[in-house]
């Protein structure tokens, strides 16, 4: 794959995610600009959430009708649209238009994790597919990172509005980008879009290998959206870090990420994806022991929330590649796989993001103890997962 093609599905493929987290560090802005509550601000995550999760159904069958770069375009207009929406709400004054400009952002930006997996799967072999998506990861360790930073400079100067005129500037350059990617469908499905055998597309890809993939990929997403809904009230509510302290400190799990993408590339040529999904549980495993030490013995020191991320994103980076080409490795249909998968793997996310105002604990209690339970169900997802690939008598 050439390189110019690989940064732009590194932007491409952090859409979604840094739409999710560059406006974070104005959260707790947020609750006080519209007179609500922290668990009612993160309303914004969760419906952001809602709507990245839902438009992963979108995206492969218009990548199946209308080709890969159409389909980009499309979401890219979507995300403007509702990034424009987030905007309005501040000079309206309308948390209620906030929340459903969120929704609408996301169904546009969701389509760059489904693209990215797509694109990537169609012009690498099966043996080049786990390399290339591990060094895609570097852009969840770039992009949200910078995304957060920035964001963190904009509010402490500008307001919490300022983090979506950026989102727009981000949405405006995919749409510019997107147009240079090679179209990798050479075929448009004209029925593509016909809901009985969209369903039964679907269906279709309801493998193991999918499923539980998917699964797998969640756990870990889960403890990246977890972290962006709880951590800024933690570091600057908790700890009394200002918006661009936390923006700053942000670069350390960044660093993590990075560190674990270039790690898991370079092992993918050594290991096989099993064995390097066991060693970022394992990883993620330590750190999680140490984000509980650390809230214990160093309650108030912002070191104590960042440092073990900085490790449980190292092990992240190996679980998210590896378990993406496991998935994707027993099937044809790359765009509508794709699109599963990544339902899939944002429905969890969803999921816990939304029942996070229902649990009474303190988030330095609620933290680490989700993050144990996310490891707990990775390791259950990848035990199933592998029963896959598991030899049979047919191929002994």
């Amino acid at each position: 794959m050439k390189l110019r093609y690989l940064l732009i599905l590194m932007l491409l493929i952090s859409f979604g995610s840094i739409g999710a987290v560059a406006f974070t560090p104005g959260l707790p802005m947020i609750a006080e600009f519209f007179a609500i509550s922290s668990a009612k601000a993160e309303l914004t995550v969760t419906w952001y959430l809602l709507g990245y999760t839902l438009g992963q159904l979108l995206y492969g069958p218009l990548a199946n009708r209308y080709g890969s770069r159409n389909t980009i375009i499309i979401g890219s207009v979507i995300e403007v649209i509702g990034t424009i929406g987030c905007i309005a709400s501040y000079y309206l004054h309308s948390f209620e238009l906030l929340i459903v400009s969120r929704f609408i952002m996301a169904l546009g930006a969701g389509g760059g994790l489904t693209m990215s997996f797509t694109i990537s799967s169609k012009l690498c072999s099966h043996k080049e597919t786990a390399r290339v998506i591990s060094l895609l990861t570097i852009a969840f360790a770039i992009t949200p990172g910078v995304g957060v930073f920035i964001g963190g400079v904009l509010v402490s100067d500008y307001g919490w509005i300022s983090s979506f005129y950026f989102m727009l500037v981000y949405g405006i350059i995919i749409l510019l980008l997107g147009r240079t990617l090679p179209e990798v469908f050479t075929e448009k499905k004209m029925d593509a879009l016909n809901p009985k055998k969209l369903l039964r597309n679907y269906l279709n890809q309801l493998k193991r290998s999918v499923i539980f993939g998917g699964l797998l990929v969640g756990s870990g997403t889960c403890i990246v959206y977890t972290f962006a809904a709880l951590a800024p009230f933690i570091a600057m509510d908790a700890m009394g870090a200002s918006p661009k302290i936390y923006g700053i400190y942000n670069f350390i799990p960044v660093i993590g990420m990075l560190l674990g993408s270039l790690l898991a590339s370079h092992l993918s040529k050594i290991y096989t994806p099993e064995k390097s999904i066991k060693l970022g549980l394992f990883i993620s495993l330590v750190g999680v022991v140490l984000l509980f030490l650390g809230f214990v013995l160093f309650a108030h020191n912002i070191l104590s929330l960042f440092a073990p991320m900085f490790i449980i994103y190292i092990g992240f980076s190996f679980i998210f590649g590896n378990s993406s080409a496991l998935a994707l490795r027993g099937t044809n249909d790359k765009s509508n796989a794709s699109a599963l998968m990544s339902l899939i793997n944002m429905s969890s996310a969803v999921i816990v993001v939304m029942l996070l105002s229902f649990f009474p604990m303190h988030p330095t209690i609620m933290l680490p103890l989700l993050y144990l339970g996310y490891l707990f169900l990775g390791t259950i997802w990848f035990l199933l997962l592998q029963v896959k690939h598991l030899p049979t008598a047919d191929n002994k």
